[in-house]
């Protein structure tokens, strides 16, 4: 390049410089333009799903109001930001995040539309096209359009939100979505996927017309009840004692086949009730269901008279789903359980048969895997099992010991233990193991639910013989949950649900260690982890992407910061007479109560049992309490 040219070319440069500059302040003030019109590429071809039936039943009738309970009072009304993943989490999504383009069938497990009529999966397996049902609202009236997707990805990627899964998620996922007119959406993956509708499809619309992100958007938003596309939204909330949801008397789902038979209540009243005390709301009759009901109180306390009568009724329904993570977790970050021996003699201390057989009367199994009921729990991975000895072993590679082996060092030392045994009680604490730098083989285990305390007493006892000293620490559910999600614990007692599939990287990619509020609770991750993640996402063979989650299955079973508790494979429901449900009770794809609301309240059984306690009359009594419609008890082994 010459020397007269060269100095031209930086002219240039600086003329372009200063025209992008311009154009950047202007853009600034002019909505935001697509540099090309996405079109429909003349070879799609649209698929549907007629053929499966409606998931709810066509003798299910509309009205009443559903109250049930809550643990404690939400930490949020927001579907993302901080603390937007506790226990009301899963009911605020119901009427959110849950209308996805398709949903799975939870009985055939085929693809049918939900708010996209037609969708298109397009040879490069990442490439989607979907209709959007055009009598589809929000809850304000306003219609739900294809611009509503594009804001969902535009949220996830905002740093407003101040929530880091979302964004990891959204470049995980999607390179664009794009709205073709009103009612067509284009969806571009990352990568081709070999399940592109799950990977892809499982996408939530956002009110654009709502929302302003900005450095405020999280306080602003924290007790603002959503904008739904969903039938119901949230009418009335008393902080500290309920949230009640309130139906749409015109919801624009109504009279279309796929909706059929769900979402049956005027209203849902969620009453914020302690665990232990939803019993007692139960049997006044302030509460019309109960689900969740331990081993203990499903074989104890139903004995009074409202269930003598038929007044009560009990279910214990068999269902067929993946099991969650529920049990121990050890924060890898707390200094005692830095040192894998240690928590491998915690996993050694864990008595499951003792508290199975004598607290919860044999009904559960123990989890293992942290992929139980899939194709992706490894063969390898067998419980760590109760044994003392083993303890003591590990204890003793990570340098915990009685105090009298540390000090019995020299004869001197050896001679003054003898003493102090004859001439001294030995206290309670003499029995803590303790390393060389004189720190106790103490921590605290956080929890938030009050029933499982006689449980981790047990648990406890068995850590105190071992020299390990288990402090039991109750706080307030969500306050536990809380301290889950920002790694402010040693030990914590959680559980999460999960979906037809596995999500590895949510609980272990290591993106997820430099920051907290996510469910990387542990603070755990690495390299290999990393890839094994990205072969199970990627890679199209599935002999690979099954060998690649064993892996982690025996990573994570060999890292020990999880103690799996235990599952069983059906849902236990208690409920007044007056609540009904379909012939074939709960869809076998279901992981909680609720998953779908398909049950109802019927007014004429309503009116028979309120004159059956007002005469104190019985009525006819369940003769099984075991709810198998689609023969599921075989497949769990006898459950």
């Amino acid at each position: 390049m010459s020397r007269r040219w060269g100095g031209k070319f930086r002219g240039l440069l600086a003329l372009l410089a200063l025209l992008v500059s311009m154009t950047a302040v202007s853009a600034a003030d002019q909505p935001a333009v697509a540099s090309a019109r996405v079109t429909l590429p003349a070879d799609v071809v649209w698929q549907t799903n007629q053929d499966d039936p409606p998931i709810g039943s066509a003798q299910a009738l509309r009205g009443g109001t559903l109250n049930e309970s809550i643990g404690a009072y939400p930490l949020t009304l927001r579907l993302m930001g901080p603390n937007s993943n506790d226990a009301f989490a899963s009911w605020n999504r119901l009427f959110t995040f849950n209308f996805t383009l398709v949903i799975r069938h939870p009985v055939s497990d085929r693809f049918i539309p939900w708010m996209a009529t037609h969708w298109a999966v397009m040879p490069d397996q990442r490439t989607l096209f979907f209709k959007l049902d055009p009598d589809a609202r929000w809850s304000d009236g306003r219609p739900v359009t294809a611009k509503d997707y594009v804001f969902t990805l535009t949220m996830m990627r905002s740093e407003h939100i101040v929530d880091p899964f979302y964004p990891s998620y959204a470049e995980r996922f999607f390179e664009s979505i794009d709205a073709i007119d009103d009612h067509t959406l284009r969806i571009v993956g990352t990568r081709p996927s070999w399940r592109a509708l799950f990977d892809y499809a499982q996408l939530w619309p956002t009110p654009a017309h709502v929302h302003t992100l900005d450095a405020d958007w999280v306080k602003r938003t924290t007790n603002i009840p959503q904008v739904a596309p969903g039938p119901y939204v949230i009418s009335q909330q008393v902080r500290g004692e309920r949230v009640v949801f309130q139906r749409a008397a015109t919801w624009w789902g109504d009279g279309k086949p796929r909706f059929r038979g769900l979402y049956n209540f005027d209203q849902i009243a969620l009453r914020v009730v302690p665990g232990e005390r939803r019993l007692d709301y139960l049997r006044r009759g302030e509460l019309d269901m109960m689900a969740g009901t331990s081993a203990r109180s499903w074989n104890e306390d139903f004995t009074f008279p409202a269930v003598r009568n038929g007044w009560i009724k009990r279910a214990r329904i068999m269902t067929d789903w993946p099991s969650g993570m529920n049990g121990l977790h050890m924060n890898v970050n707390a200094p005692i359980f830095r040192n894998k021996d240690f928590r491998k003699a915690m996993q050694y201390l864990v008595n499951f048969d003792r508290v199975n057989n004598n607290l919860m009367y044999g009904e559960y199994v123990r989890l293992v895997s942290f992929f139980e009921g899939t194709e992706y729990r490894s063969p390898k991975v067998k419980p760590y099992g109760f044994d003392p000895v083993k303890a003591r072993e590990h204890l003793a590679k990570a340098g915990y010991r009685r105090p009298s082996e540390l000090a019995a060092t020299s004869w001197w030392g050896k001679l003054m233990n003898a003493l102090r045994g004859l001439l001294f009680t030995r206290s309670d604490s003499d029995d803590i193991l303790v390393n060389e730098r004189g720190e106790k083989a103490s921590f605290s285990l956080i929890y938030g639910s009050k029933g499982l305390e006689r449980h981790l007493t047990v648990m406890q006892q068995e850590f105190r013989r071992a020299g390990v000293d288990l402090q039991l620490r109750l706080l307030e559910p969500g306050t536990a949950f809380e301290r889950g999600l920002e790694r402010k614990y040693e030990m914590t007692l959680t559980n999460r649900t999960t979906s037809f599939y596995p999500d590895p990287r949510q609980y272990f990619h290591s993106s997820f260690k430099p920051v907290t509020n996510n469910n990387a609770i542990w603070g755990f991750g690495n390299a290999e982890v990393d890839a094994l993640i990205k072969i199970f996402e990627e890679d199209p063979d599935a002999d690979r992407r099954r060998a690649a989650m064993w892996r982690i299955d025996e990573i994570v079973h060999d890292e020990a910061f999880y103690i799996p508790f235990w599952q069983a494979p059906y849902l236990r429901v208690v409920y007044w007479d007056h609540l009904r449900f379909p012939d074939t009770w709960m869809p076998p794809r279901t992981e909680q109560m609720t998953d779908y609301l398909v049950y109802w309240i019927d007014p004429a059984r309503k009116a028979a049992l309120d004159q059956a306690m007002k005469d104190n009359r019985p009525l006819p009594v369940d003769p099984s309490l075991d709810k198998d419609p689609y023969g599921l008890r075989a497949k769990a082994g006898g459950g």
